[in-house]
């Protein structure tokens, strides 16, 4: 299920037993390699702090994927040679820093164009750097919690099994009309949905289902039917009651907790973001019950990681904010209409996150609807 992944979505214990956070997600996506040390630099994109509803809609209209990522290596901090990327790119000297602006601007597809973005991949193929990345969809994060209050609250381990599906299809047709679904939000002060409410809560679900059944493979439709059948006879639905109402995300630094916690052996170096340093700075990493220094925060113009950070991070949240804005069709269109230097750069891309793969599965992360993960998969490979 998608809260164990993460440290919890409040900020009130300022202690952390790392181990907690990190021993299920080895466990159940095997991570055999998440005790190995690294050096991982960390930057951020698309980061809005904080989504709520208000009276007139989201805070943030669209909500774009939010990555933390960055580049890693083997083993401790080591020079990584700035001066030559910044040849390569051919800088100006009065740039301070390395900024994605400085390669290439526009959305993912104008980025591919770029043959500055093609030398900087290549470099960082040729340093053995390895990217790694943590994405969410806040939108996808927002709604999860209905069906994880029922599995829950059922208490079935069969339909655990189920409910990265039961999510995906509850996503679907939530999604597919967003004004609707804010509608819906607004009425019910989600997450705060409440007892009293449940019951018309959950109609207003199973009515959105039955009108967007052709979204659904039959099989998905029915599970989903069946489970918010099931939820009409539940007690209670936990994360839909004694929420803050309209919140649905209060901010980001779990997720770089989340990261934190499970390379435990590795140095984190953290741009300095002044909410999140704040977050993180409230906590007390622990494993075993010793206390564990494994983070910091840096400037950017004075570490080369966080720069180099900075435009990975950056492409990652265009390209996965381009896949969460299209469906498959329109995706393999896309692609097929690629020119030969959006092409290669892509293929910089897949091989990058291919081979950071084959180090250590934990490099990537993902709170995203399965179809969004299929598609960026197809999207990458083909």
């Amino acid at each position: 299920m998608d809260r164990p992944d993460v440290a919890p979505k409040s900020s009130e214990a300022d202690l952390i037993d790392v181990n907690e956070i990190r021993d299920h997600q080895i466990e159940i996506y095997g991570l055999g390699r998440a005790d190995e040390p690294y050096t991982i630099y960390y930057d951020e994109t698309n980061n809005i702090r904080r989504l709520h509803v208000r009276a007139d809609g989201l805070n943030e209209a669209e909500p774009k994927c939010f990555v933390i990522g960055g580049v890693a290596h083997r083993g401790a901090p080591r020079s990584l040679n700035l001066e030559e990327l910044r040849g390569l790119l051919r800088i100006q000297k009065t740039a301070r820093e390395i900024k994605l602006e400085h390669i290439a601007k526009g959305d993912f597809l104008s980025l591919l164009k770029s043959r500055t973005l093609e030398t900087f991949l290549q470099w960082l193929l040729d340093q053995g750097l390895y990217v790694h990345y943590s994405v969410l969809d806040p939108l996808y994060w927002s709604i999860v919690d209905i069906v994880d209050s029922i599995l829950t609250e059922h208490g079935d381990p069969h339909l655990y099994m189920m409910n990265w599906r039961l999510k995906n299809a509850l996503y679907a047709i939530l999604r597919h009309d967003l004004p609707d679904t804010v509608s819906l939000f607004q009425r019910y002060s989600y997450p705060d949905v409440g007892r009293a409410r449940r019951g018309a809560f959950v109609a207003e679900l199973r009515e959105r289902l039955e009108a967007r059944e052709q979204l659904l493979e039959h099989f998905d439709f029915m599970m989903l039917k069946g489970v918010l059948q099931i939820a009409d006879k539940l007690e209670s639905l936990p994360y839909l009651e004694d929420e803050t109402p309209n919140v649905l995300i209060d901010g980001f630094g779990p997720f770089f907790v989340n990261r934190i916690c499970l390379f435990k052996n590795s140095t984190h170096v953290l741009d300095v973001e002044e909410v999140i340093k704040s977050y993180i700075g409230d906590q007390k990493f622990v494993d075993n019950g010793r206390a564990v220094e494994i983070h910091r925060f840096a400037q950017s113009h004075d570490e080369a990681g966080i720069q180099i950070s900075d435009v990975v991070a950056g492409l990652l949240g265009k390209f996965f904010t381009m896949i969460q804005q299209h469906d498959l069709d329109e995706l393999r269109d896309t692609r097929e209409a690629l020119t030969s230097q959006q092409a290669k750069n892509l293929a910089l891309l897949s091989e990058l996150l291919d081979r950071a793969l084959d180090e250590n599965k934990a490099f990537a992360h993902y709170v995203l609807s399965l179809d969004d993960q299929r598609n960026a998969g197809y999207f990458l490979d083909g």
